[in-house]
């Protein structure tokens, strides 16, 4: 009798468990597997993505173009981070890979794993005007290669409108 009890507790937790992650699901909410759940030793973000099954927002694979301008002191070596609006939301992220990025006349190339927002409609891309010369021209960013968002500005204190960041529409 006592098994009995066990396994009909086990499966009302079971039962409650996936009614709870359907709810979240069904709302848009993440749900989390407790606050030490953790995939490839982080712990979860919209960024890292999930095994199957556990209900979690849709994925997808953003694979992003940003062309520096080929000015005098176009370069930067300031944290950039874009932010990409879509039909379904938004997710940003910080924009660095092992590479040398955002120096003068140069295209840095990112594949990143993020929540699907959708058809993509707009972007913003800025810097944290950190280091020396932060002062960066941004010439465009492209997304998957079908979405173009053209800036030609510097993202500068010293520069244009005094703006370390540019809301760019999708043309």
């Amino acid at each position: 009798m006592r098994i009995g009890r066990v396994v009909a507790g086990t499966m009302a937790l079971a039962a409650a468990t996936i009614m709870a992650t359907s709810e979240s699901a069904a709302a848009g909410v993440t749900p989390r597997i407790g606050s030490d759940h953790t995939y490839s030793g982080r712990q979860n973000t919209p960024s890292n993505p999930l095994h199957k099954g556990i209900g979690v927002a849709a994925q997808r694979q953003y694979r992003v173009a940003v062309y520096t301008g080929n000015r005098a002191g176009a370069g930067t070596d300031a944290n950039v981070y874009l932010t990409i609006y879509g039909t379904r939301g938004s997710v940003g992220h910080k924009l660095d890979n092992s590479e040398d990025n955002f120096e003068r006349g140069k295209t840095d190339r990112f594949t990143l794993g993020l929540r699907d927002v959708g058809r993509v409609t707009s972007i913003t891309i800025s810097h944290n005007n950190k280091g020396e010369k932060p002062g960066w021209y941004l010439n465009k960013v492209t997304i998957g290669g079908n979405a173009n968002f053209p800036a030609y500005r510097w993202l500068a204190k010293d520069e244009d409108d005094g703006n370390t960041w540019a809301n760019l529409r999708r043309r």
